[in-house]
């Protein structure tokens, strides 16, 4: 019957969150660990935001909005500070390899489009591997001239 006193600006605010969620995980977001790490932080700093929203009737609710901020750029500076930044020394992410993890899309996209990038919001499901890492389809020869696929153990029959 009677509407929850919220602040004006509340709905903006979140939805300015929830983009700047989005952006530093599209550019900053590449290894597997923090793919796998940063949307579940941010996700729990968020439905604790939420459960404060809901329990408390007049609740402050525009102040509550400053730990939710700090606690999101806590989870972005241990996202480059302690995820992305290892994993690039490693060289687990690099030139070559940009990403750890991206998602396969179902539908066809060109070939001259750009890569398809990866959101909070559509599901990890490839690996992505370096180019001199992968194993090519191609036959060779081995020392007995015995032809086998590379990458495979079993000689075939020639």
């Amino acid at each position: 019957l009677y509407a929850k006193s919220i602040p004006e600006a509340l709905p903006v605010w979140i939805y300015g969150f929830a983009m700047i969620w989005e952006y530093f995980s599209m550019v900053f977001v590449r290894s597997a660990l923090s793919a796998h790490f940063f949307p579940r932080l941010t996700f729990l700093y968020f439905l604790l935001y939420h459960i404060y929203f809901y329990s408390i009737p007049y609740g402050y609710f525009d102040v509550a909005l400053i730990p939710l901020f700090l606690f999101m750029l806590h989870a972005m500076l241990y996202t480059i500070l302690g995820l992305e930044a290892p994993n690039a020394a490693r060289g687990v992410v690099n030139v070559e390899c940009p990403r750890e993890v991206y998602n396969r899309l179902s539908w066809h996209e060109p070939v001259a489009a750009l890569p398809a990038e990866w959101t909070m919001f559509l599901p990890l499901n490839s690996r992505l591997s370096p180019l001199h890492d992968r194993v090519s389809d191609t036959p060779t020869n081995d020392a007995n001239n015995n032809d086998r696929w590379e990458g495979d153990g079993n000689a075939a029959a020639g």
